[in-house]
């Protein structure tokens, strides 16, 4: 599921051909007895499925026949350099360099081998001598080597100033022999999904989604997902939604019930669900977003209404981009690329939105990096567009490729994929603990239920979160037909409301205050909405005043145009606004107190349009607690305004 980054072959054999073209115009390499070992190293790279393990062999059978030639040398180095064998490669083409000093187009491998090696002066006299040196160059290397040159003084930054990272493998009941990749987390944590490597029967590997349940960090033995998510082609790169009912994904060759397929390019996006215990049908998500051209790695903002992903479709800045489609009425919009600070001339790849929806991980071979591919951070700005990215860091982002990225909500912990020492074998999946410079904004969430107060029938009503402090809605949704449950992400540091409303009802209202909630613990809410009916009392949850004072607060007004609405929604209905306080201080000045909060609100729903003759406002101070006074948030309780029904007709 990874876009090849770099055409190795086109890149392996261009190097090869400037070259051997060079080295002609010194000697005759079919004069050379070896040289056929050459030719055949070049004959392997160039075929069908070429092996460049392969190739390498063929080098070092060369060498030991004559270890003075130099065109094996730099073969050798040039293969080694591509699978990432630095430390070798270097000292192969110091070899060639060596026995043909001549070749001054071997310098551009040479500094990109110290470059790697984190030998970063000696990198830039490499590079610089390949720039000066009056040879033929290839138009794409020299850009490289002066990309290389202008980077390396932030490389050594990177390097001179790692960040903490001590990742621990997750277990054999995840990990295995066969290379795991891919992570993906629900929004609770208590499942892990992933990609597994297979080999089929006959020697070739697909790919095949897993899942682990999570409980207290321990990961339950992995489960292969059934089909028809998995099928025998290949499956990739999952996101969840942040309730965890539903996965976008990539997958590539699926066909209908009669063999015929059903994508639309290479690698296209799909959706499938997960009710009641059982998948569904994954659907291929369609145009926009899938187009004749490579579309993969999805990533769902914790919102449902962002997807993001890459592709190679036209109109991008080179290679594959990051896009996004927003989802609107009823169906996603056309896919738009995500810009310059993001996008580069190289490859960007796995996007990760975290589910603050504020801040993006990916992978670029495009952006100054440590490795060919490296892991990069952005943060949307005031106007919600990506500011300039940066690169997490070393050790986490290391000489090889890093990507498929994710944070958990908290933003305590990262998790990738890493082929390293003492590991299952192959790539497995890593976590580690995130630095502080690293964190995204954690996040709560609010999982509920909303139910008829009188027939406990599970209703679809109207929810929405407002934040407070501007009086913004930020989200509409809807709780789900038939079950009435939903699910609402809180980025901390803020307070919200949650209003739900359903036609027929009257209004229920929640507050969250996650500024000073430490632990953002997930709010569990079963709502009972209630018919209008005489006596029925609401709670104005979201209705503030200062201490002793009566004026409502800003973060006060949002709550009350509800209520003005639901006037609206009941023309005849009337009502009682009821203020209450405490039992502390002195009772008199607290009925006082309290009466003119109530009336405080009356007022305000006279201004905005609620006749008055339908509204009075009584301070009740003390005398109706609905908890016990003995405790602060017992007190807090009691300290509220509500509104009751006097009247329906």
């Amino acid at each position: 599921m990874i876009k090849p980054l770099k055409p190795f072959l086109l890149c392996l054999l261009s190097l090869f051909i400037i070259s051997s073209c060079q080295a002609q115009n010194r000697q005759s390499d079919k004069d050379n007895p070896v040289d056929k070992y050459a030719e055949e190293a070049y004959l392997e790279l160039m075929k069908p499925g070429g092996s460049a393990y392969k190739a390498l062999d063929i080098c070092k059978k060369g060498i030991k026949k004559d270890s003075t030639y130099a065109k094996l040398w730099e073969y050798k180095g040039q293969i080694e350099y591509d699978i990432k064998d630095f430390n070798n490669a270097l000292f192969s083409l110091n070899k060639a360099l060596e026995l043909d000093p001549e070749n001054l187009s071997i310098y551009f491998s040479i500094g990109r081998c110290q470059r790697m090696l984190m030998q970063f002066d000696d990198a830039r006299t490499s590079l610089n001598t390949y720039l000066n040196a009056k040879i033929r160059r290839s138009v794409r290397y020299e850009e490289e080597a002066k990309k290389i040159l202008a980077n390396l003084d932030l490389l050594k930054a990177l390097y001179a100033n790692p960040v903490p990272f001590n990742p621990i493998n997750l277990g054999p009941n995840v990990n295995t022999a066969n290379g795991e990749y891919w992570p993906g987390l629900t929004l609770d944590g208590k499942y892990f999904y992933f990609t597994r490597m297979m080999t089929r029967s006959n020697g070739s590997h697909f790919e095949d989604f897993y899942r682990s349940e999570v409980n207290d960090s321990l990961y339950s033995p992995a489960v292969r997902l059934p089909e028809p998510v998995n099928t025998n082609a290949n499956e990739g790169t999952i996101s969840i939604t942040a309730d965890g009912k539903n996965i976008f994904f990539s997958a590539k060759d699926r066909v209908d019930e009669r063999g015929l397929p059903i994508g639309m390019g290479g690698f296209d996006i799909y959706l499938s669900g997960y009710y009641n215990g059982q998948w569904t049908k994954p659907i291929n998500v369609g145009a926009p977003i899938n187009a004749s051209s490579w579309d993969a790695q999805p990533s769902i903002s914790p919102d449902g209404m962002t997807l993001y992903f890459a592709s190679d479709r036209p109109g991008g800045y080179g290679g594959a981009d990051i896009w996004m489609s927003t989802f609107k009425d009823g169906h996603f919009q056309l896919p738009v690329n995500l810009g310059p600070k993001i996008n580069t001339p190289g490859e960007e790849q796995s996007p990760f939105i975290h589910y603050d929806n504020q801040t993006l991980y990916f992978s670029s071979d495009g952006q100054p990096g440590v490795g060919g591919i490296d892991i990069f951070m952005a943060k949307k700005n005031a106007e919600g567009k990506f500011d300039a990215c940066s690169n997490i860091g070393y050790p986490i982002n290391s000489e090889k490729d890093e990507l498929g990225f994710i944070v958990d909500r908290l933003g305590e912990f990262g998790y990738l994929s890493s082929e390293r020492p003492g590991g299952f074998g192959g790539l497995d999946i890593y976590k580690f603990e995130l630095p502080a410079a690293l964190k995204p904004n954690p996040v709560s969430f609010v999982n509920g239920v909303v139910y008829d107060a009188q027939t406990k029938e599970k209703i679809e009503a109207d929810i929405e979160l407002t934040d407070l402090s501007t009086g913004k809605i930020i989200m509409s949704t809807k709780s789900q037909k038939g079950s009435g449950n939903f699910f609402i992400v809180l980025p901390s540091n803020k307070d919200y409301m949650l209003t739900i409303d359903k036609t027929n009802y009257l209004f229920y209202s929640a507050n969250f205050s996650l500024k000073t909630h430490s632990k953002l613990e997930p709010f569990q809410l079963d709502v009972p909405l209630t018919k209008p009916a005489t006596d029925i009392e609401v709670v104005l949850n979201n209705v503030f005043f200062e201490v002793d004072k009566f004026e409502l607060q800003q973060n006060s007004l949002a709550e009350l145009d509800k209520l003005v609405y639901l006037m609206k929604k009941f023309p005849f209905m009337k009502i009682e606004i009821g203020g209450h306080t405490d039992n502390t201080g002195d009772k008199i000045k607290n009925k006082t107190l309290s009466q003119n909060r109530a009336k405080s609100v009356k007022d305000y729903l006279i201004s905005k349009g609620v006749d008055a003759s339908r509204l009075s406002a009584i301070g009740y101070g003390d005398a109706k607690p609905i908890a016990d006074n003995k405790t602060e948030q017992g007190r807090a309780q009691n300290r509220r305004t509500v509104f009751k029904v006097t009247s329906v007709n």
